[in-house]
Protein backbone atom coordinates (compact mmCIF):
# COMPACT_ATOMS: atom_id res chain seq x y z
CA UNK A 1 0.00 0.00 0.00
CA UNK A 2 2.99 1.99 0.67
CA UNK A 3 3.60 2.17 -2.90
CA UNK A 4 0.40 3.25 -3.69
CA UNK A 5 0.31 6.42 -1.99
CA UNK A 6 3.80 7.07 -3.05
CA UNK A 7 2.37 6.79 -7.16
CA UNK A 8 -0.41 8.70 -5.32
CA UNK A 9 1.56 11.54 -3.73
CA UNK A 10 3.55 12.04 -7.68
CA UNK A 11 0.16 11.97 -9.37
CA UNK A 12 -1.76 14.20 -7.34
CA UNK A 13 0.23 17.74 -7.11
CA UNK A 14 -0.74 20.44 -9.11
CA UNK A 15 2.04 20.36 -11.78
CA UNK A 16 0.97 17.00 -13.16
CA UNK A 17 -2.50 17.66 -12.68
CA UNK A 18 -1.99 21.03 -14.93
CA UNK A 19 -0.55 18.48 -18.09
CA UNK A 20 -3.29 16.17 -17.34
CA UNK A 21 -5.63 18.62 -17.98
CA UNK A 22 -4.04 20.45 -21.08
CA UNK A 23 -3.14 16.78 -22.40
CA UNK A 24 -7.03 15.30 -21.99
CA UNK A 25 -8.17 18.84 -23.74
CA UNK A 26 -5.96 17.86 -26.75
CA UNK A 27 -6.65 14.33 -26.66
CA UNK A 28 -10.61 15.55 -26.88
CA UNK A 29 -9.67 17.86 -29.93
CA UNK A 30 -7.85 15.10 -31.54
CA UNK A 31 -10.17 12.73 -30.79
CA UNK A 32 -13.18 14.21 -32.47
CA UNK A 33 -11.72 14.92 -35.61
CA UNK A 34 -12.65 12.12 -37.66
CA UNK A 35 -9.79 10.60 -39.24
CA UNK A 36 -7.47 11.55 -36.35
CA UNK A 37 -6.40 8.18 -34.29
CA UNK A 38 -5.37 8.30 -30.25
CA UNK A 39 -2.34 7.09 -31.33
CA UNK A 40 -2.16 10.09 -33.76
CA UNK A 41 -2.67 11.98 -30.60
CA UNK A 42 0.45 10.21 -28.92
CA UNK A 43 2.90 10.40 -32.04
CA UNK A 44 2.05 14.43 -32.00
CA UNK A 45 2.22 14.93 -27.60
CA UNK A 46 5.59 12.54 -27.70
CA UNK A 47 8.06 15.56 -28.82
CA UNK A 48 6.46 17.71 -26.62
CA UNK A 49 7.70 14.98 -23.37
CA UNK A 50 11.21 15.34 -24.28
CA UNK A 51 11.57 18.36 -21.89
CA UNK A 52 9.48 17.22 -19.33
CA UNK A 53 9.46 15.17 -16.13
CA UNK A 54 8.90 11.66 -16.43
CA UNK A 55 5.72 11.84 -14.34
CA UNK A 56 3.85 14.29 -16.05
CA UNK A 57 5.09 13.60 -19.57
CA UNK A 58 3.43 9.97 -18.56
CA UNK A 59 0.62 11.26 -16.96
CA UNK A 60 -0.25 13.51 -20.43
CA UNK A 61 0.35 10.36 -23.01
CA UNK A 62 -2.01 8.41 -21.20
CA UNK A 63 -4.75 11.19 -20.77
CA UNK A 64 -4.57 12.28 -24.47
CA UNK A 65 -4.79 8.83 -25.46
CA UNK A 66 -7.57 8.01 -23.08
CA UNK A 67 -9.79 11.21 -23.94
CA UNK A 68 -9.00 10.92 -27.86
CA UNK A 69 -10.48 7.43 -27.65
CA UNK A 70 -13.80 8.73 -25.49
CA UNK A 71 -13.66 12.17 -27.87
CA UNK A 72 -14.16 9.48 -31.00
CA UNK A 73 -17.68 8.74 -29.83
CA UNK A 74 -18.71 12.15 -30.63
CA UNK A 75 -18.52 12.13 -34.28
CA UNK A 76 -19.81 8.48 -34.67
CA UNK A 77 -22.87 9.38 -32.76
CA UNK A 78 -23.45 13.01 -34.06
CA UNK A 79 -22.00 12.64 -37.91
CA UNK A 80 -22.49 9.00 -38.18
CA UNK A 81 -18.23 8.84 -38.79
CA UNK A 82 -16.49 7.05 -36.15
CA UNK A 83 -14.00 9.80 -34.62
CA UNK A 84 -11.54 6.39 -33.76
CA UNK A 85 -11.23 3.13 -34.63
CA UNK A 86 -12.64 2.12 -31.79
CA UNK A 87 -15.54 3.79 -32.11
CA UNK A 88 -16.12 2.13 -35.38
CA UNK A 89 -18.23 -0.69 -33.50
CA UNK A 90 -21.80 1.08 -32.27
CA UNK A 91 -21.73 3.73 -34.46
CA UNK A 92 -24.57 2.74 -36.28
CA UNK A 93 -26.43 2.16 -32.52
CA UNK A 94 -25.38 5.52 -31.41
CA UNK A 95 -26.17 7.36 -34.57
CA UNK A 96 -29.54 5.64 -34.20
CA UNK A 97 -30.18 7.25 -31.09
CA UNK A 98 -29.38 9.92 -32.13
CA UNK A 99 -31.61 10.18 -35.29
CA UNK A 100 -34.46 9.14 -32.59
CA UNK A 101 -33.51 12.42 -31.05
CA UNK A 102 -31.38 10.85 -27.81
CA UNK A 103 -28.45 12.52 -28.47
CA UNK A 104 -27.79 13.63 -25.56
CA UNK A 105 -28.28 9.58 -23.57
CA UNK A 106 -26.07 8.25 -26.79
CA UNK A 107 -23.00 10.47 -25.86
CA UNK A 108 -24.06 10.16 -21.91
CA UNK A 109 -24.16 6.07 -22.56
CA UNK A 110 -20.86 6.19 -24.15
CA UNK A 111 -18.51 8.47 -21.80
CA UNK A 112 -19.79 6.16 -19.04
CA UNK A 113 -19.47 3.18 -20.66
CA UNK A 114 -15.88 4.44 -21.77
CA UNK A 115 -15.02 5.77 -17.92
CA UNK A 116 -16.10 2.35 -15.89
CA UNK A 117 -13.80 0.67 -18.77
CA UNK A 118 -11.30 2.92 -17.79
CA UNK A 119 -11.99 2.21 -14.19
CA UNK A 120 -12.18 -1.77 -14.68
CA UNK A 121 -8.84 -1.93 -16.34
CA UNK A 122 -7.48 0.37 -13.86
CA UNK A 123 -8.30 -1.93 -11.30
CA UNK A 124 -6.83 -5.11 -13.01
CA UNK A 125 -3.85 -3.79 -13.37
CA UNK A 126 -3.54 -2.57 -10.18
CA UNK A 127 -4.13 -6.44 -8.88
CA UNK A 128 -2.02 -8.08 -11.97
CA UNK A 129 0.78 -5.72 -12.36
CA UNK A 130 2.55 -7.10 -9.01
CA UNK A 131 1.94 -10.50 -9.89
CA UNK A 132 3.38 -10.26 -13.45
CA UNK A 133 5.96 -8.37 -11.96
CA UNK A 134 7.16 -11.29 -9.85
CA UNK A 135 6.59 -13.57 -12.71
CA UNK A 136 8.93 -11.70 -15.07
CA UNK A 137 11.73 -11.30 -12.62
CA UNK A 138 11.59 -15.04 -12.55
CA UNK A 139 12.65 -14.75 -16.33
CA UNK A 140 16.93 -14.48 -17.30
CA UNK A 141 19.15 -14.46 -20.37
CA UNK A 142 20.48 -17.85 -21.89
CA UNK A 143 23.89 -16.36 -22.11
CA UNK A 144 24.39 -15.99 -18.04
Amino acid sequence: MDAFSLAAGLVFNVETMTVILLAAIFGLFVGALPGLTATMATALLVPLTFYMDPIPAIAAIIASTAMAITAGDLPGTLLRIPGTPASAAYVEDAYGMTKKGQAGLAIGIGVVGSMLGGLFGFVVLLVSAPILAKFALGFSSFEY
